[in-house]
């Protein structure tokens, strides 16, 4: 063993002096640059500091040698790489299989743990496991500590009770799954340790450690106890050094460092740089020297209208390149979504590297489209999806409306899914406005064919082929060789390794076969677990993390995004122990990480080599959010500060210039401006208005939906577009109540089969006994995952009473007696309504789920809802089925017949039955307007309104058209 021969603490006054040092360190010529490790935080932060050495240490064209920059899981990678005769590291997918099944050994062996296990469940145990073994405790010690804590509390307290259960499964699978590591003769990061400390001919791939991050005490990023115990102990390391700011060191690093490193030299290295100005509003808000947005977005646009600004007066506040000028944020992901927006729509480039999740890739999607469809047992909505993805492709003849007849034909056949029904549904010969739904049925069941052995066949690593196997077979390639082709290609490779990864790790190590949800969980928790790095823009304006941002060499510093949530960075908690018991085994405590995290927001102020300048947002989601608590770092920062004056309201958006109509730089853009002031004035035809049309028959649904938005009625019924809808796995709400009313309607039938007619106290048991029967026997025609969520809709669960208690529960309250019922009665024909000018006649059209006729020649009107029972001006069902029937029924049985009630039975609401009329038997008075709501409706298509006029605004966010409104006719509001 080598015991390094020098161990330093650098201590530098900042951010800059930090990137001065680690170059000057990287290049002393006493060790090879290539013998050189610098560790940092991120791979993004390799990135700039690989930038940061390039233009200070370049002279024209000369090439200079860098160090290796290295993450964590890159320097153990390079560790092993150095290592020829060493077994082969363990994929993380071959890790997780194995714990897997030393977690199912374990509980078959009798330490079964207090909970189900579940592939995210998996993956905490091995994240604990690996923070265990950093943290450089045993399983013994794991076991003696937390047995030690709860034993006192473990005979009157059910959660000790239950912890203690939950240990002992815990250290039972990863004693498991240390001895399955062991027999695969293969090693992971944990074993890999032991290799290099204890072989003396082992030699690293470094001779000089250079550390830019701290302990994990301090950063979720930073270096375990067992990191630092190896760098010391390292075969061939001739020099550690360890760089930290006098901030970070103030915070209580300097104590934890002395005491992982001992005996640690200190140097202080470099000068303190020039403090930046802080950039404030010109009125400073009595909150704070910070600029305040509405959202993210707001954020992100002011910062193009202040560089915009900026450009056009560069006399006043010198603008610098955009590639100095750097926004710095805590969470990536919203900002690097919403930069390919704002910064496109401000003409503005910009660069980005930081690692995005890979399930955020299109090509993830048509993975979770797939085992949606396979776990539904080909719903409706599944067939739709899978049809319609971009990424796949099952015949060169279907087209997206062969796809549109398809949905329509489904709902005809009420079709919700289940392997069975879709193997003997019949299609039927297609409408003359639906030529080729059976095109695109028989590409659905082409896939349910294909997909049949990710589902059924006998080994995991077969499933998982298979699924291999269908993508190949039913992906759609591009053509197109772009920027984002290449994108998507990189991606699909990605996600392709992952599976491969997977079904590889369950070949060798644990090949039995999963049930569709295990496996769907487990292949979507591993792709959801790979992040995807793909580098955006090479110049303009600089994106970067918090974690980056010190090693990046810029004049300017926009911090971003403080609010409470993201500054600082959340710690990760772990779900199966209190910070309490976690403390005892090494785990740092809170105070610690909130300590550093002001350090180093105190060194961020001081990065930038002219000016910083902080924002912060109110809103997220609609939801009002609280500043971070580190903008009070800016109150006490000390910077020269320099004030901005608002920026004017200049047209820097493509999107502003064509609301302004003022010619735009993009082309595509200005055309479409052209076509827009080519339009008359002041056309009705522009507002709505399409000239008279001729009386037809009409459904009181559509007549609804005029009620609701008089558009909605002339894109669905005039036009005949299809509704874009945010399809949903399970039964659309369509399709539930669809079920519903089968359901209703089968027992109702048989009730009175059976000889039974009102339902009463006595009876009400022997009718839920039979509804339960009905609803069993109908339950089985749907998927298995469905079946569940429906029963408790119609049944009730511990949590809610179902629909038929609520249905039989008004029966009982109402009394009186039936004597007859009329289930999905169609009523159609010519009626005649009262209105303001008197009676007039209007065909209508219309199904009314339940019509009870009491002994009295009374009608009672019921309809069933499996949400809440509709409210406002737009209801017109009741009120006008209660008109018809009265017609219809005339002389039935010898006698006329009125309506004394009528209701919605819904399962949302807290009384079983809502009354038409409400609570004070306004019955008549509820008809009469109904009637009156009706006519108008009328009255308005056929003069040809159809104005953008919603009865309720805030539904506009859930119209099926808004692709095709134009809203901007709604009222001034």
């Amino acid at each position: 063993m080598i015991t390094p021969r020098v161990t330093r603490l650098v201590r530098v006054p900042d951010y800059k002096a930090m990137r001065t040092a680690i170059a000057q360190l990287a290049l002393a010529a006493d060790v090879s640059v290539r013998r050189t490790a610098v560790l940092l935080p991120t791979r993004s932060a390799a990135e700039e500091l690989r930038r940061s050495f390039e233009s200070s240490l370049t002279e024209g064209s000369a090439a200079v040698m860098l160090p290796h920059l290295l993450t964590r899981a890159d320097c153990y990678q390079l560790l092993h790489a150095g290592l020829p005769a060493a077994p082969p590291l363990l994929t993380g997918a071959e890790r997780e299989v194995l714990l897997r099944r030393a977690a199912r050994e374990a509980s078959e062996a009798g330490a079964a743990p207090p909970f189900r296990l579940r592939p995210g469940l998996i993956v905490q145990m091995l994240d604990f496991y690996d923070e265990l073994r950093r943290r450089e405790q045993t399983l013994d010690d794991f076991e003696r500590l937390v047995s030690g804590y709860l034993a006192s509390s473990v005979d009157m307290d059910r959660g000790a009770e239950r912890l203690m259960r939950q240990t002992a499964f815990l250290c039972a699978a990863f004693a498991s799954f240390e001895r399955a590591i062991a027999q695969t003769g293969r090693i992971d990061e944990h074993g890999l340790r032991a290799i290099l400390l204890g072989d003396a001919a082992a030699q690293s791939a470094f001779e000089h450690v250079i550390v830019t991050i701290p302990d994990q005490a301090a950063d979720n990023r930073g270096l375990y106890a067992s990191d630092f115990d190896l760098l010391t102990r390292l075969p061939g390391v001739s020099r550690i050094d360890v760089i930290a700011t006098e901030a970070l060191l103030a915070s209580g690093f300097h104590e934890r460092i002395h005491h992982l490193l001992p005996e640690l030299l200190e140097i202080r290295v470099g000068e303190p740089g020039a403090p930046p100005v802080l950039a404030v509003p010109e009125a400073v808000d009595p909150s704070g020297p910070w600029f305040t947005f509405r959202d993210r977005e707001e954020e992100l646009a002011g910062v193009v209208r202040w560089l915009h600004a900026r450009q056009a007066a560069a006399a006043a506040i010198p603008p610098p390149p955009l590639d100095r000028f750097a926004l710095v944020f805590q969470r990536p992901l919203p900002y690097l979504y919403l930069a390919r927006q704002v910064f496109g729509d401000g003409r503005l480039p910009y660069q980005a590297s930081d690692a995005l999740p890979l399930s955020a890739e299109p090509f993830a999607a048509a993975i979770d489209i797939i085992f949606t469809f396979i776990e539904t047992e080909a719903s409706r909505v599944s067939i739709l999806e899978l049809l319609r993805s971009p990424h796949l492709s099952f015949s060169e003849r279907a087209a997206r409306r062969d796809v549109a007849d398809l949905d329509q034909r489904l709902r005809e056949l009420e079709y919700s899914g289940g392997w069975e029904r879709l193997a003997a549904l019949e299609i039927g010969e297609p409408k003359a406005n639906r030529p080729n739904a059976r095109l695109a049925f028989e590409c659905a069941r082409a896939a349910a064919a294909a997909l049949g052995p990710v589902a059924a066949a006998e080994t995991a690593s077969a499933q998982i082929a298979a699924l291999i196997d269908f993508l190949g077979s039913f992906e759609r390639r591009s053509e197109v060789d772009d920027e984002s082709s290449a994108r998507y290609l990189r991606a699909r490779a990605a996600i392709l390794a992952s599976l491969d990864s997977l079904r590889e790790a369950h070949r060798r190590h644990d090949d039995r076969r999963l049930d569709i949800v295990e496996l769907s969980g487990s292949v979507r928790r591993w792709i959801d677990a790979q992040t995807f790095s793909p580098r955006t823009g090479v110049e303009g304006v600089r994106l970067l993390d918090a974690a980056s941002a010190p090693y990046a060499d810029v004049d300017e510093l926009r911090l971003i995004g403080l609010v409470e949530r993201d500054w600082p960075e959340p710690p990760r908690r772990s779900i199966f122990y209190p910070a309490s018991i976690l403390s005892n085994l090494g785990w740092p405590a809170d105070a610690s990480r909130m300590s550093a995290a002001r350090a180093r927001f105190q060194d961020l102020l001081g990065a930038a080599a002219v000016r910083v300048s902080a924002s912060t947002f109110t809103l997220e989601d609609d939801a009002i959010v609280s500043g971070s608590p580190l903008l009070e770092e800016l109150e006490s920062a000390g910077l020269p500060l320099e004030r901005w004056p608002s920026p004017p309201a200049a047209k820097v958006f493509v999107h502003e210039m064509i609301e302004r109509g003022v010619a735009a730089a993009d082309s595509a853009a200005a055309a479409w401006l052209e076509l827009r002031r080519e339009r008359p004035a002041g056309d009705a035809r522009y507002s709505g208005f399409t000239g008279p049309r001729p009386p037809k028959t009409y459904a009181i649904s559509y007549l609804e939906r005029y009620l609701d938005c008089p558009f909605k009625y002339f894109a669905g019924q005039v036009l005949r577009l299809p509704e874009e809808r945010d399809e949903e796995a399970g039964l659309s709400p369509i399709e539930r109540g669809h079920f519903v009313h089968e359901v209703f309607e089968t027992f109702f039938t048989e009730w009175q089969a059976a000889g039974h007619r009102t339902i009463t106290t006595a009876n009400v048991a022997d009718a839920l006994e039979m509804f339960e029967q009905v609803a069993v026997r109908t339950l089985e025609r749907l998927p298995e995952a469905d079946r569940a969520l429906e029963r408790n809709y119609l049944l009730g669960s511990a949590a809610a009473s179902g629909l038929a208690e609520r249905a039989f529960a008004f029966e009982i309250e109402q009394g009186g007696e039936v004597v007859e019922r009329l289930l999905e009665k169609v009523l159609e024909g010519a009626y005649t309504f009262v209105g303001d000018d008197g009676p007039r006649t209007v065909r209508i059209k219309a199904k009314a789920d339940r019509i009870d006729l009491m002994a009295d020649g009374t009608l009672r009107i019921i309809d069933y809802k499996t949400g809440r029972a509709p409210k406002g001006s737009r209801s017109l069902q009741l009120p006008i089925y209660g008109v018809m029937a009265q017609q219809e029924l005339e002389g039935h049985a010898g006698r006329s017949w009125t309506v004394a009630a009528a209701g919605y039975v819904a399962f949302k609401e807290k009384e079983p039955f809502v009354p038409l009329g409400g609570r004070t038997g306004a019955l008549e008075t509820a008809i009469a307007d109904g009637q009156k709501r009706m006519l108008t409706a009328v009255d308005a298509i056929e003069r040809g309104e159809f104005p953008v006029q919603p009865d309720e605004p805030f539904r506009c966010q859930w119209c099926g058209y808004a692709g095709v409104c134009r809203k901007d006719y709604v009222g001034d509001e």
